[in-house]
Order: C-alpha cells, then sequence, then structure tokens
C-alpha cells in the first residue's frame, strides 16, 4: 500500500516552461505541439479536457517523458491520455474513470493500451504530484496486464506482416542486383534495399546513417583478406542515453553491397557538387546523409562553410523515417516480387526485413542472446519468437539431442590451449573470441578467415576453437542453461527448449578437457 508520495529527484522544475527533448530539440510547455525529433511532433490540445489542476500536472509528466524517453514512446503516453478523457469523459483521474477505461480495453489483444496509460499515471504519481492519489495508485497497482504481445507477427508467420517467405527474400535480392544492372531502379534504391536485407535494422536506424559509417577496418579477417568493410550503424533504444546518433555497432557488409554503397555516395558528391558549383570538402562528404533528401542538402547554404560544419553533423539534415520506409517500399514494388502463397505483390513493410533476418537466423541455429544481438536488442523478451516460429530447426537438434550419449563425443571438436598466446604461437594473430553477453573471453580461433558465425555460440561445435584453459566457460554454459531454463517457463515445447542442447554439451565438454588439461 502507497501511503505517502515522495517526488523523484529528477522531477522537473515546475516553473521551467522551456525543455530539450532526448533527442535534443527544445520545446515550449505552453505550445500546443511539442517536436521532440525530426520524426515525431505530439500535438497536447487534448490535455486541455482536463480540470486546470490537473492539466499542468499532466503536461509536467510528459515533459517528463520527453526528457527522458523516446519520442514514440513519449507521443503514445500523450495518445492514451487523451483516450482517457475522450472514453470515460472525466476531466480527472478517478476509480469510476479508470475502471470504465479497462472495461473499455477488456480483451486480451487491447491490454496492452490500459498497461500504457497505467505506465503514465504511476510516473505522475511517483514524481510527487497530486492527481493520482494512493487508492487509485493501488488499483492499478492491482491489475494483472499482459501488455503487448511480443512477435505475434513472426510466430504466426503472417504473410502480409511476417518474415518474407525464403522465396521472396532470395526474389528481392536477386531481382535488385538484375534490375541495377538494367537501369531499372537506381543506386539510392538499391543500396536501399539491400542495406535493410542484409542488417535488419529499424527505419530510424537506416535513416541515421551517414556516409562515413562505411569504413573498411583490419579488425576482422576474411577469406585472408587484410580488411573488410562494415556499417558502424547508430543504435536506437540506449537505456538511459539521449541524443542523435550516441551510440554504435559495427555490422559486417558483403563486398558486393559495398560497391553499390561506394557508386550511390559516389553519384550523391557527383550531383550536390554540380548543383552547389563547388567541390565537397572530405569532412562535409563525410557527413551526409548516406539516405538524403537531395532538396534538403541543395537548400543548405553552402557558402557558409562555418554553418555547414554547424549543420552537417544533426539530425535535421536527415530523411524522417516516414519518407524513408515510403523510398523503400516504392522500390520493392518496382521488382515485382509476388507472393506464392496469396498471388499478390508482396506487402512490403520494413519491419519484414527485420523479422526475416530474425527467422533466418534461428534456421542457423542461433541462440536467443545471439539473435537478441544481431537485430540490436537490448534484452532477449523479443528474441524468443524467432526460435519458436522454426520448429523445424528445433526438432533436428532435438532428434541429435534424443539420440544416445556417444553422438556426443565430438561435439566439442577443438583443441585446448593454455592461453592466449599459446594459440598465437601455434596460429599467427589468431583472433580473440569474446562472449559479450558475459563479459569475458574465452578463447581464440584457429583461422584468419571473417567468421559469419555467431562466436561463441558457434565456436564451441567449431573444430578450429581453441578454447582457453582457465576462461570461464562456466559462464558461458549458465548463460545457455538460463536461456533453456527461459524459454521452459515461457512455455514452449521440448523440441524448441532444446534448440541449444548440443551447444551446451560441447561447453560442458570444454570444461572437463580444461580440467584435464590443467590437472594434466
Amino acid at each position: 500500500m502507497k501511503m505517502s508520495k515522495l517526488p523523484q529527484f529528477d522531477c522537473l522544475d515546475s516553473s521551467q516552461n522551456t525543455f530539450t527533448s532526448f533527442k535534443g530539440y527544445e520545446f515550449s510547455i505552453d505550445d500546443q505541439k511539442w517536436v521532440l525529433d525530426i520524426n515525431k511532433t505530439i500535438d497536447i490540445s487534448r490535455v486541455r479536457n482536463y480540470e486546470f489542476s490537473v492539466q499542468s500536472e499532466i503536461v509536467m509528466t510528459l515533459a517528463h517523458f520527453a526528457k527522458y524517453s523516446s519520442s514514440s514512446h513519449t507521443a503514445n503516453m500523450c495518445e492514451y491520455i487523451g483516450k482517457y478523457s475522450d472514453i470515460t469523459g472525466e476531466d480527472h483521474f478517478s476509480i469510476k474513470g479508470l475502471l470504465n477505461y479497462k472495461n473499455f480495453y477488456s480483451s486480451k489483444k487491447e491490454e496492452y493500451k490500459v498497461a500504457m496509460l497505467r505506465v503514465f499515471l504511476k510516473k505522475l504519481y511517483n514524481l510527487g504530484y497530486s492527481s493520482v492519489d494512493d487508492e487509485i495508485y493501488d488499483l492499478m497497482d492491482s491489475w494483472k496486464l499482459t501488455g503487448n504481445e511480443k512477435g505475434t507477427a513472426v510466430l504466426s508467420l503472417d504473410p502480409d506482416e511476417g518474415p518474407f517467405s525464403p522465396f521472396e527474400f532470395q526474389a528481392i535480392i536477386t531481382r535488385t542486383n538484375e534490375y541495377l544492372a538494367e537501369n531499372r531502379i537506381s543506386y539510392y534504391e538499391a543500396a536501399l534495399i539491400r542495406i535493410f536485407c542484409a542488417t535488419g535494422r529499424r527505419p530510424i536506424q537506416i535513416a541515421g546513417l551517414k556516409v562515413k559509417d562505411l569504413y573498411a577496418t583490419d579488425k576482422y579477417k576474411f577469406n585472408d583478406k587484410k580488411t573488410v568493410h562494415v556499417l558502424n550503424i547508430p543504435k536506437a533504444k540506449i537505456r538511459g542515453a539521449s541524443g542523435f546518433r550516441y551510440a554504435f555497432r559495427e555490422v559486417g557488409i558483403r563486398e558486393s553491397i559495398v560497391q553499390i554503397l561506394f557508386e550511390h555516395t559516389r553519384i550523391l558528391k557527383q550531383k550536390l557538387s554540380k548543383k552547389i558549383k563547388r567541390e565537397l570538402s572530405e569532412q562535409e562528404f563525410a557527413e551526409l546523409p548516406l539516405f538524403y533528401d537531395f532538396e534538403k542538402l541543395v537548400n543548405l547554404d553552402w557558402e557558409n562553410r562555418h554553418e555547414i560544419s554547424e549543420i552537417l553533423p544533426k539530425e535535421i539534415i536527415h530523411l524522417p523515417t516516414v519518407k524513408l520506409i515510403k523510398i523503400l517500399k516504392g522500390a520493392v514494388r518496382k521488382l515485382g516480387v509476388r507472393s506464392r502463397e496469396t498471388g499478390k505483390p508482396i506487402f512490403v513493410t520494413s519491419y519484414r526485413f527485420r523479422y526475416t533476418l530474425g527467422t533466418n537466423a534461428a534456421r542457423q541455429k542461433a541462440g536467443v542472446n545471439v539473435i537478441a544481438k544481431l537485430l540490436d536488442h537490448h534484452d532477449t523478451q523479443n528474441a524468443h519468437c524467432y526460435v519458436q516460429s522454426v520448429p523445424e530447426i528445433a526438432q533436428q537438434i532435438s532428434s541429435i539431442m534424443d539420440e544416445s550419449l556417444r553422438k556426443y563425443a565430438d561435439a566439442f571438436q577443438g583443441k585446448v590451449v593454455k592461453d592466449e598466446i599459446e594459440a598465437q604461437s601455434q596460429i599467427k594473430d589468431a583472433n580473440r573470441i569474446s562472449c559479450v553477453e558475459q563479459n569475458c573471453d574465452v578463447g581464440s580461433c584457429g583461422t584468419h578467415q571473417y567468421c559469419n558465425d555467431y562466436a561463441p555460440i558457434a565456436c564451441y561445435l567449431c573444430s578450429k576453437f581453441m578454447p582457453w584453459a582457465n576462461a570461464p566457460h562456466h559462464l558461458v554454459l549458465e548463460k545457455l542453461i538460463s536461456e533453456r531454463d527461459d524459454l521452459i517457463t515461457m512455455g514452449c515445447s521440448l523440441e524448441v527448449v532444446a534448440v541449444n542442447d548440443r551447444t551446451i554439451i560441447a561447453v560442458q565438454q570444454v570444461i572437463d578437457a580444461c580440467k584435464e588439461f590443467n590437472h594434466g
């Protein structure tokens, strides 16, 4: 029972009128519309439906969300505050109003709308405002809500909303290359399609890319090449972080895609230089958006080099995600790929590429941690659905595990070494293998190739793996077992639960081999 309210230390100054959003945009609480970032402007006019004292507390709470949360989350908060007054006719928060609101969204499918309002009202309460009292708080706290169901489109393999079928996905890639060669699509369109296919990243991440984010690095080895190309992609949904292009993750890019991207950026540089009647400096070129609105770039004051240097790093010159998605849909539509299931042109959403990447990873026997990292999730709750969506793979692995124990004898096929020094004495410049989730190093790779498998999970089953004798392999084992337990808790079938069992056996064999090595 909440007996008293204590304001949080990050509660905003009620005398303050101007705030800075999560993405660094200034807005005034006195304005009807708040611009939170390049993609999101919220209209708080419906807040005026509340009595005056409640209005001010709602506005200050919304300002808190705008400052510390993503623009989309803030927009959702604003949306459901408006829905509450529309549905209940109430101008304040009451037991009666909340029960009516909850009853209106009584189906499991819409329960998340109740959960969204609860998030807002709990924050209002915790900030020390009086519009939500102890009785209201306790009522909401007693509700058991499921929230929005995770992975529905993936699990159902929906032909319009779920992952592309293998045929559809391959057709998209093949026709993109063919149509580009035939000048039926532009390099801009081809680059956009291939990046979505290759990375599965969210539209806001792709929209935030700059020319400088494509580069070569010698950190990885692939087919004995000294360097490989990567895209340094801005992360999304970073807890506790704010601002534009705050954090990044490198993603390896195939050379065939790299060539398309290089030509795409060369065309941009040539077109823009011609239009502004001067050559771009290397710094200016590097800061240009990878996917751009040409007119927006042309209209900048290129004669004022100081102003240009100030504005190019900012989000304002980048495409809003709505425009980016429109270009993507139009480009894929040109390819004329049809669904074998519906017979109609495939339905295109940006997230179908993301679902496809996750599903394909599951088909390659990746676990939930690996898939979460691949899709740049901050946790694994959304990754489980991909493992569940590929029962044929789960059954295959399960059948391996159901055979006699002698089948496990070759789960680990590598060679234990004392440490990294010994590994590098055998394989010069052997790459170090880390377990990012457990923040530890576990061994070395006995090849100079840039491996596309998912380290370190796949490494334990690889004959080239050289585990270090004193590395904390037990942490990897604990993580795999924890994943397995999570799947059981979720009520998954035994086939799904068994998805990483062979790897678990391999890790245990490494632990046993290390003990023997150390005492031998």
